[in-house]
């Protein structure tokens, strides 16, 4: 028990010290994206515009660790969800900057959004470094124990990996949501892409086929982003039909994308080459993030011994 605890102290101040630092690159990249869409619009450079979109993929990865960081070193609660709404500001920044064309006053809050963005990186920054001396769960947990009497082994905590999983299922049903906002907002697009690839088609035909297409994609999204939301509390419970299921619907998702991807008329393929990057980046991290949870449930061996004692408690 004494090893476990100068483990613990150890380990959970260099996390928080990750924490803190990707925190703090994040807020560095908003300072720089603000120079650099500078550069663009005061001084006319190309490149700054450039720049600005690459780094902007650049602050989408480092908000996406941020939370996951924030369930490493066992952060409050608010603070992990609080890095979590961060990441998703940082995917609307992304996609507000798409629709420059097709919506102009909904791609006027991208500034605005920046700023939320920037108060946010602030606060997390400050709650961060206060936390860095606070005792770990663990420890107090552990001197808690000590005061409760034994109840033979019935409640089990629920290991790191499991948490890291539920982060993985969360943080995809809300990119789930951004795509399929991204895809509705995006619907003359869509409406155009169907048109090229039936011109013999009249204005009625065109409609119902892009109906239909908007059922099917709306449909997918939304039983796909229900299930991964309701499996990653599930998951928490220990059965182990939840880890079956949640396992098989992570690799139906796979195939979802993989089906976007092959599609003529999905996301990817009615936006614009320049913005088209931006639209398969997010769905490779969705599909990181979906086999990464199927992969916690299953390899760690906490995550096993975690669905081996439930079975246990069943029988």
């Amino acid at each position: 028990m004494q090893v476990s605890h100068k483990k613990t102290s150890v380990t959970y101040p260099r996390v928080r010290l990750l924490y803190l630092t990707l925190a703090g690159l994040i807020l560095l990249g908003i300072l720089i994206q603000g120079y650099l869409i500078g550069t663009s619009t005061f001084a006319g450079t190309a490149w700054g515009r450039a720049t600005h979109g690459t780094l902007g993929l650049l602050l989408l990865l480092l908000t996406l660790l941020l939370p996951l960081a924030a369930l490493l070193a066992r952060l409050p609660g608010k603070m992990t969800i609080w890095s979590a709404v961060l990441f998703v500001l940082t995917l609307l920044q992304v996609t507000l900057a798409g629709f420059a064309r097709s919506v102009p006053f909904l791609a006027a809050l991208h500034p605005s959004n920046a700023m939320l963005l920037f108060g946010l990186n602030v606060i997390l920054i400050i709650q961060g470094w206060q936390m860095r001396g606070k005792q770990s769960p663990e420890m107090e947990q552990a001197q808690t124990a000590k005061a409760l009497p034994d109840d033979g082994g019935a409640r089990h905590q629920v290991p790191l990996e499991i948490n890291l999983a539920t982060g993985d299922f969360l943080l995809y049903t809300l990119i789930s949501v951004g795509v399929l906002t991204l895809f509705l907002l995006n619907r003359n697009d869509v409406v155009n892409a169907v048109k090229a690839l039936n011109p013999g088609f009249s204005q009625s035909e065109i409609d119902g086929l892009v109906f239909s297409i908007q059922v099917i994609v709306v449909g997918a999204h939304l039983f796909f982003g229900t299930c991964t939301a309701c499996l990653a509390f599930l998951i928490r419970t220990g059965k182990n039909w939840v880890r079956i299921v949640s396992s098989v619907v992570a690799g139906l998702v796979v195939l979802e994308i993989c089906y976007e991807w092959l599609s003529p008329t999905d996301v990817p393929a009615v936006l614009a080459p320049n913005q088209r990057i931006y639209a398969v980046f997010v769905q490779i991290l969705m599909i990181l993030m979906i086999l990464s949870s199927a992969t916690l449930q299953w390899v760690p061996q906490a995550s096993r011994d975690f669905f081996s004692a439930e079975k246990r408690q069943v029988s």
